[in-house]
């Protein structure tokens, strides 16, 4: 009996060595934790989608700025290579078209509206030009399916906007490869691995697009066992699905931000705790 609970002692010791190895983050420098710590970041700016500040529209992240807020932003590629400020890998929710952002090019993507409004697509060169410092900035890279060919591109193309570029931001991405991208050639910029309980990634993927991604893969992201790869200085996880790989990583140095917050009530029970959150649908 005693050598049993030996082994398996052992065996749970090596496990646990194992998944800390995995997990391990890159601890931040002290300016990268002042540049998150107490950030409050407008999802996707300070929007309206029933008027006339859209999700990532101009308007919605001039209005961020005027309240004093971050701006988090999506950018994508489009089909011939310009890097846009969008969420949606498709056009449907927000222009009524049935075409992918990666099936147009960046002039049949500007001649599309946002919704009912007038604002367009904007490039993220042009959003930057536009912003030029006022306020601090959380990129999130859009990539296809984790892991696969697209996220060098647009980390290279993105990077050419980023790397003249005078104002404050930090970088975040679902997507493992685009942290190792930045891992490798901007290690000097703040990098984030998103994540989410495991269940919440087929209703956020698509049943199609989850398929393409097996259970292990998504375990091993939610668990953020590719912090291997990229190892992440912060980790941007869905607040409600908060458990012990988040509470691991924080315990070896990560940062962490929260997604996203929605109500004052929200807002208060995460005051401590996060260093960062993301928010909408109220100021916080």
């Amino acid at each position: 009996m005693t050598t049993i609970l030996i082994t398996v002692s052992l065996a749970a010791i090596a496990v646990a060595i194992a998944a800390a190895w995995m997990i391990r983050p890159e601890p931040p420098s002290p300016a990268m934790r002042r540049a998150l710590a107490g950030r409050k970041y407008a999802h996707r700016g300070l929007y309206d989608n029933s008027g006339k500040a859209p999700e990532n529209s101009m308007p919605a992240f001039k209005a961020a700025i005027a309240k004093g807020y971050g701006i988090e932003l999506d950018i994508r590629l489009s089909g011939d290579g310009r890097v846009v400020v969008f969420h949606d890998a498709g056009l449907e929710r927000m222009c009524g078209d049935g075409r992918l952002v990666s099936g147009c090019s960046f002039e049949e993507l500007s001649s599309l509206r946002l919704l009912s409004s007038d604002e367009r697509i904007p490039a993220f060169d042009d959003f930057l030009a536009a912003v030029s410092g006022a306020a601090p900035l959380l990129v999130e890279f859009k990539t296809g399916l984790p892991g696969g060919p697209g996220a060098g591109e647009l980390c290279r193309k993105a990077m050419e906007a980023l790397d003249s570029y005078e104002g404050d931001y930090v970088v975040e991405s679902f997507d493992y490869a685009v942290l190792e991208w930045f891992r490798a050639n901007r290690p000097a910029v703040m990098r984030g691995q998103l994540a989410m309980g495991l269940r919440c990634y087929v209703p956020a993927m698509g049943a199609r697009a989850a398929a393409a991604l097996p259970f292990r893969r998504r375990a091993m992201l939610s668990w953020l066992l590719y912090n291997r790869r990229g190892r992440p200085h912060f980790v941007s996880y869905r607040f409600q699905d908060a458990g012990l790989a988040l509470g691991l990583c924080r315990a070896l140095g990560a940062m962490s931000a929260a997604w996203t917050v929605k109500t004052p009530a929200e807002g208060a029970s995460l005051a401590r705790g996060w260093d960062a959150i993301v928010f909408e649908g109220y100021l916080p």
